[in-house]
């Protein structure tokens, strides 16, 4: 982990001009590697879906929230530390992995003691073993986020792509390869660490760091912001997994698995797509110059990515009676209704994620640790109440609490600012969501329509795709043409800049992503 000299690392002011370059630069890398994983991801999803029962699934989600701390908590703590400040030095490096390690070495002593004492006792042996054997992930996180936190100072996308795909490729390949030998949950979890260990070896090749060091002061620095930042993790892991224990606990790993299946259709297949932007939205706004300039930007960001993923969430509340059976096997018909519950709820936490980015760059660490643990301790509450009713009565109690808390996420985020939180969160999504309605309006006849009549299912779902889409795309043009030219910069930055088929007439301008108008009240 040697690495050269390092006093400063670049990059610390910049102008919104500037950022919104680095923004749309980066957009395309990360838009490529997300289509790519997100493709992998769709191929070995499917094939695992029908090799692994829902029971198994449901141990493998008791156990992901190890895995899920193990790279968060050093990440979003040590490492956005790292990359929230204006300038970082050497000693912050050797200072923050030192504190890494420390932190890792001392969760994976406490999961082990976790796993033999309640995990073992509450679950079964399987699970209480696979938790053990997925410890040494505290150790990869630990030193992953250094060298992470040094390539998103510098904004370069490129390389985060790059491990992003590497890392989503080997998961896939390896998970896809255990379970073909029969390993069936474990081959969920060794998949997952083996993917991480790789991770690890390209971050460290790209951006290679100092060994570790005490260095007490860099130590404090980073220990203001990034205390803070590390229990908000492990409130904001607790939200996204406490709910698969409960019903683990309580319902059995059956139902906990087609939760689970839910929960990622409709709330954390979304959220990874929309990386795209919160990769993007963290670095640039930490480098504006003041609260204003960050604002600005912000709302364009939420608006585009409410315009691209809120008209996928409305397809799937259509289509998941006829998809979710056709791609993972009848086995997981039970998870249809529960995911066009969690819809609402996939909505809301995409926006309240880019709230998240938006407090993170302002250093407010503390109040996002305030919110996390609210959001945790309240949607939690209403997992245990709702429980003995059944997984649609959980459902929809995350939906609502999700949905409040995005009002809070607002209220909280524009604390001090003259304008309406409210006010504010309408303007921002109200783009997508009319233009969703819409969508719903056409496509749902169509999907009645060709199901009352038996069709196959990938004429049902390529139809009712095409003329959701079209309606939606009618909409956003003709009522909301500010975010409706924002998505179609957006396409014109993802594509070549001069593609040989297009005749020149036809070409979009290579305009940049954020800076060709100013907000306005449409907006």
């Amino acid at each position: 982990m040697g690495a050269p000299e390092l006093n400063e690392q670049p990059g610390d002011v910049l102008s919104n001009e500037d950022l919104t370059q680095a923004a749309a630069g980066g957009l395309r890398w990360i838009a490529y590697a997300r289509v790519a994983i997100e493709l992998i991801l769709l191929g070995s999803m499917v094939m695992l879906a029908r090799l692994i029962t829902p029971a198994q699934f449901g141990v493998f989600a008791v156990v992901l929230i190890v895995q899920e701390l193990a790279v968060s908590i050093p990440g979003e703590g040590i490492g956005s530390a790292m990359v929230q400040r204006k300038s970082i030095s050497k000693d912050h490096l050797q200072g923050g992995l030192m504190m890494s390690l420390g932190v890792g070495l001392a969760l994976g002593a406490l999961t082990v003691l976790v796993a033999l004492l309640a995990v073992r006792p509450l679950f079964d042996e399987q699970t209480a073993m696979l938790m053990i054997g997925t410890t040494p992930a505290f150790l990869f996180g630990a030193v992953f986020a250094a060298p992470m936190a040094v390539l998103r100072r510098r904004l370069d996308f490129r390389r985060l792509s790059i491990v992003d795909l590497a890392t989503s490729a080997t998961r896939a390949l390896a998970t896809l390869a255990l379970a073909l030998i029969g390993l069936n949950a474990a081959a969920l979890v060794f998949g997952n660490l083996a993917a991480l260990g790789l991770g690890l070896v390209l971050a460290l090749c790209f951006a290679p760091v100092p060994l570790p060091r005490w260095r007490p002061k860099a130590m404090r620095e980073l220990l203001s912001y990034g205390g803070p930042a590390s229990l908000a993790t492990v409130a904001w892991a607790g939200f996204r997994n406490g709910d698969y224990v409960i019903i683990g606990a309580t319902l059995g790993s059956a139902l906990a698995g087609i939760y689970w299946r839910a929960y990622q259709l409709a709330v954390e297949y979304q959220r990874k797509v929309a990386i795209a932007m919160t990769q993007i939205a963290f670095p640039v706004l930490s480098r504006t110059a003041g609260m204003e300039e960050m604002l600005v930007l912000r709302q364009r960001m939420v608006q585009l990515l409410a315009v691209v993923l809120f008209p996928l969430l409305a397809l799937l509340l259509v289509l998941a009676p006829v998809v979710i059976p056709w791609l993972f096997g009848p086995a997981w018909e039970p998870a249809v209704v529960p995911t066009q519950i969690l819809v609402a709820g996939g909505a809301s936490t995409l926006v309240i994620d880019a709230c998240g980015s938006a407090l993170m760059a302002a250093g407010r660490a503390r109040t996002l640790l305030g919110y996390g643990v609210a959001h945790f301790v309240v949607y939690i509450g209403a997992v245990l109440a709702l429980v003995q009713f059944g997984l649609p009565a959980v459902a929809i109690g995350g939906a609502v609490v999700h949905t409040v808390f995005l009002g809070v996420a607002y209220i909280v985020l524009l604390r001090g600012q003259v304008q309406s939180p409210l006010r504010v969160l309408w303007q921002d999504l109200a783009p997508a969501l009319v233009a969703c309605l819409g969508l719903v309006v056409v496509a749902g006849p169509v999907y009645l329509g060709l199901t009352g009549v038996d069709a196959p299912t990938l004429l049902c779902i390529a139809a009712v795709s095409l003329a959701g889409g079209v309606a939606y795309l009618a909409t956003l043009r003709l009522l909301y043409p500010a975010p409706a030219g924002d998505l179609r910069r957006a396409i014109a930055r993802l594509l070549p800049s001069r593609p040989a088929w297009m005749p020149q007439r036809l070409r979009l301008r290579n305009t940049d992503l954020l800076a060709s108008a100013a907000p306005d009240s449409n907006r």
